[in-house]
């Protein structure tokens, strides 16, 4: 059993550290170029944000979820299903994150078809392949009941007031559209990104490679497959920007994002970070008070 184990442990180091190596580098690149602050978002008009805010709240929030600690393990999903289903299933998903990486370009010059593409590829197809892998086997859960609410909340108010209230808040500075379309936006958004990202992104594919290669490996799997979502960034004039970009930013974030759920088990405490970050609502709700 110790011999398994250990041989279990050193392909995790190593992965592990292979993702680590890609954060390092991306920072390294950005900093060795000049580029000392970097846009968090491709809309039209936004704000540069410093290395620093894209960075510390994230890592803020990792470090006071590492010392504050549920009160009760939290479930472990899909215990008990067989490790070939598992890694089938697994295999899917990747296969769509890949796919929604490598299409997210044309797709977002279509305005609305890009939702319906990340409809597709990131609920409909997989639902559709773990069922056929399924066949008649037990359902799976991937996303348990909460056990707990109070936790997390240190580390969502760490990262809230560092990258939304404090100095490292990214100001508002794009030109937003008329109030009806911003909330049509922000409906949208809210369903294909906060919920439906985070549901495929952290409850599908996270929790699959967790209970294949373990948590370490799956958090830095999943947060870097999430950054390639965002490829749009990635023009063919500077891709080598647009990657360290994104990994320095969305990637940082699905770090965070990834620790939380992985620590805690509640999809509403990453679905609600993941729609304060994405929503415009907020920005202009703090700069009414």
């Amino acid at each position: 059993m110790v011999a398994t184990e250990t041989r279990k442990a050193l392909p995790r180091l190593v992965f592990t550290g292979a993702g680590l190596a890609v954060f390092v580098l991306a920072y390294a690149w950005l900093l060795a170029t000049g580029n000392t602050a970097i846009s968090a978002s491709s809309d039209p008009g936004a704000s540069r944000i410093s290395l620093w805010a894209a960075l510390l709240p994230p890592l803020t929030a990792i470090v006071a979820a590492r010392l504050v600690g549920p009160k009760a393990e939290p479930p472990a999903p899909l215990a008990g299903l067989p490790g070939s289903r598992l890694r089938s299933e697994a295999w899917v998903l990747v296969g769509a994150a890949l796919l929604i990486a490598l299409v997210a370009p044309a797709a977002r010059s279509l305005g609305l078809v890009y939702p319906l593409v990340k409809v597709l590829l990131l609920l409909v197809v997989p639902l559709v392949a773990m069922r056929l892998i399924r066949g008649d086997g037990p359902k799976a859960r991937a996303i348990p009941a909460p056990v707990t609410w109070l936790a997390p909340l240190p580390a969502i108010l760490a990262w809230f007031l560092l990258s939304q209230v404090g100095p490292l808040a990214v100001p508002l500075t794009q030109q937003l559209p008329d109030p009806v379309s911003l909330v049509v936006g922000s409906l949208v958004t809210l369903l294909t990104a906060s919920v439906l990202e985070e549901v495929f992104y952290r409850a599908w594919l996270q929790t699959r490679l967790e209970a294949l290669y373990g948590r370490w490996p799956a958090i830095m799997a999943s947060s870097l497959l999430f950054a390639l979502m965002h490829s749009s960034r990635m023009t063919s004039d500077a891709p080598l920007l647009g990657l360290a970009t994104i990994v320095a930013f969305q990637g940082v974030f699905g770090l965070m994002l990834g620790y939380l759920w992985s620590r805690y088990r509640n999809i509403w405490v990453v679905v609600a970070i993941h729609t304060i970050m994405n929503l415009a609502l907020v920005p202009l709700l703090l700069a009414l008070l």
